[in-house]
C-alpha cells in the first residue's frame, strides 16, 4: 500500500484508492472517520463511515452515500465521538492505520481507542506537542462537579459551554442526574445519542435549572444577557485548549476544565509505540513538532 500525500491524504491499494476524510476525483472511495463540521465533505463517490456518522451528516447536510461492502478493512472505535472510527486495512500481510481523531481515555459512555499493531500508522497530531499533557479526567470532573455544586448553593445557574456535537453529550451524561437545560444548538444531536441508548437525562426551562448546556460563545450576548435577569450566571468552558491560561479568557468564562476528546501528547506516544509501525506518518495540528519528537526516539516519521 502507498500514502499519498496532498490536501486530501490517499491510501492506494491493489484493488482501489481511497480518500481520507477528504474527496478526490482520481479515488475509488473516500473514508469518513466521524461528523465534526471540519472533516464533512461533498462527494459523489461512495463514503465509508459508521451508520451514525452517516446519520449525522445528513443531518448537517451532506447527503453521502455509504459503503459497507468494501473488503480488507476494519472500523475500529476512535472514541473521539458518537459514531467515530480509525480506519485499519488490510492487504496480503500488510496493515496500515489511519485514526483519525481519537482519544485514548474513557469518557463515561465512550470507551478509550486502543492501539493495534500496524506496519504503517497514520496518526493525527492536534496536540503533539510535549506541553500538552492533559490531568486526569476523572478528576478534572470531579473539580467541574464541585464547581457546579458550590454554584447551586450560591443560588447561580452554571453554564457549561461545549462543542454542540460530542463534548456536550459527555457532559450531560456526566451530570445527567442534574436538574438541566440544553440550548437548541444541541438538543438534535441529543436524540441521536439517545436513539443509540445513551441516555444523557431530562431537560427543562433555563431560569428553573441548575444548569444550563451550550456551544462555546462570548458570554454577553443577548441570550446571555436575558437570563441573567432571572438569575445569576457563571460560565465553564470544556477543551483541551485550556491548557493555554488565555483560551476562557476569549470567551469571559470564570473557569475553565482541561477536557478533550482528542489525545494527549502522551496517549498520542502510546499509540504509536503499541503499534510497533515502521513507518509513522503525522497529520493535523502539531506535526512538525511530534514528528521531530518521534525522530529523536528512532522513529521513522513523516510530516504530512
Amino acid at each position: 500500500m502507498n500514502v499519498l500525500a496532498g490536501k486530501t491524504v490517499k491510501i492506494k491499494t491493489k484493488n482501489y484508492t481511497i480518500a481520507l476524510d477528504g474527496d478526490c476525483k482520481d479515488t475509488d472511495y473516500s473514508f469518513l472517520s466521524h461528523a465534526h463540521a471540519d472533516h464533512l465533505f461533498k462527494t459523489s463517490k461512495k463514503v465509508v463511515c459508521s451508520d451514525p456518522t452517516c446519520i449525522i451528516s445528513h443531518l448537517r447536510g451532506k447527503s453521502i452515500v455509504q459503503e459497507k461492502s468494501l473488503n480488507n478493512i476494519e472500523l475500529l472505535n476512535s472514541a473521539h465521538i458518537l459514531g467515530s472510527k480509525s480506519l485499519l486495512i488490510k492487504e496480503g500481510d500488510e496493515r496500515l492505520l489511519f485514526t483519525g481523531d481519537f482519544s485514548t481515555n474513557t469518557r463515561g459512555f465512550m470507551k478509550g481507542f486502543k492501539p493495534v499493531r500496524c506496519d504503517t500508522l497514520i496518526i493525527e497530531s492536534t496536540f503533539g506537542s510535549p506541553f500538552f499533557i492533559f490531568p486526569d479526567y476523572e478528576e478534572e470532573m470531579k473539580k467541574a462537579k464541585d464547581w457546579v455544586d458550590d454554584n447551586i448553593r450560591k443560588g447561580y445557574l452554571s453554564v457549561l459551554m461545549g462543542y454542540s456535537l460530542g463534548k456536550s453529550q459527555e457532559l450531560q451524561y456526566y451530570f445527567k442526574n442534574y436538574n438541566k437545560s440544553v440550548n437548541e444548538n444541541i438538543s438534535l444531536y441529543n436524540k441521536i445519542y439517545e436513539d443509540y441508548g445513551i441516555s444523557l437525562g431530562s431537560n427543562s426551562l433555563p431560569q428553573n435549572s441548575d444548569l444550563l448546556f451550550t456551544t462555546p460563545m462570548r458570554t454577553n450576548n443577548n441570550y446571555f444577557n436575558s437570563l441573567r435577569r432571572k438569575k445569576g450566571l457563571r460560565f465553564a468552558v470544556f477543551s483541551g485548549w485550556n491548557m493555554i491560561p488565555s483560551y476562557r479568557k476569549r470567551f469571559n468564562a470564570d473557569a475553565g476544565f482541561t477536557v478533550s476528546d482528542h489525545a494527549d501528547f502522551k496517549g498520542l506516544l502510546e499509540v504509536v509505540k503499541k503499534s510497533k509501525a515502521k513507518t509513522v506518518y503525522v497529520n493535523h495540528g502539531n506535526s512538525e513538532t511530534f514528528t521531530n519528537f518521534l525522530r529523536t526516539e528512532g522513529i521513522c516519521a513523516i510530516n504530512l
